[in-house]
């Protein structure tokens, strides 16, 4: 479990290490980029997106017998961290490879229409989780994909990254 394990790192170093909220995954996985990908490039809107290639482990590449690898090809599954070039503040596999967890819930309508500034989710639900997983196709792997699962559940596509508040 991420949460439990964040509270035994935080007793241990006396740092305040979380998850990050939704809003804080987004803008890092973004980089500063407005496109789907932290390269600065478009989700193509196919099955097999080459620019997806670029940065990320997912179902067309390696994830499943997808396009130019088959069921006995050693790749397949998720990828060795930093198989894959980083964004531009240097975070690598912010697309594909596994879901991360956020620090926020989701009860399906939580957000109101328009333009927000660092949105909270709600307080209760399932917990979102972001950036597509090795066997996910490139639609799910984009920058502003959001997804939500029961925090309880266990996968081997599932992952989180540390978050730590700047002074």
């Amino acid at each position: 479990d991420a949460t439990s394990f964040l509270g035994k790192l935080r007793g241990k170093t006396g740092l305040d290490f979380d998850l990050p909220t939704e809003a804080q995954w987004e803008y890092a996985c973004r980089a500063g980029t407005a496109t789907a990908l932290n390269s600065g490039k478009d989700w193509t809107g196919e099955k097999y997106c080459p620019n997806m290639n670029e940065v990320g482990r997912y179902y067309e590449n390696g994830g499943e017998a997808g396009e130019g690898n088959s069921d006995s090809d050693a790749s397949v599954g998720s990828a060795i961290v930093g198989s894959y070039r980083p964004n531009g503040w240097g975070l690598y596999d912010m697309h594909g490879n596994v879901w991360e967890w956020c620090l926020d819930w989701s009860n399906g309508s939580d957000y109101p229409g328009g333009e927000v500034t660092d949105p909270k989710g709600g307080s209760d639900g399932d917990r979102v989780h972001r950036g597509g997983a090795w066997y996910s196709g490139a639609r799910y792997c984009r920058s502003a994909y959001r997804s939500q699962i029961y925090p309880s559940l266990r996968y081997l596509s599932l992952g989180f990254r540390l978050a730590w508040p700047v002074p």
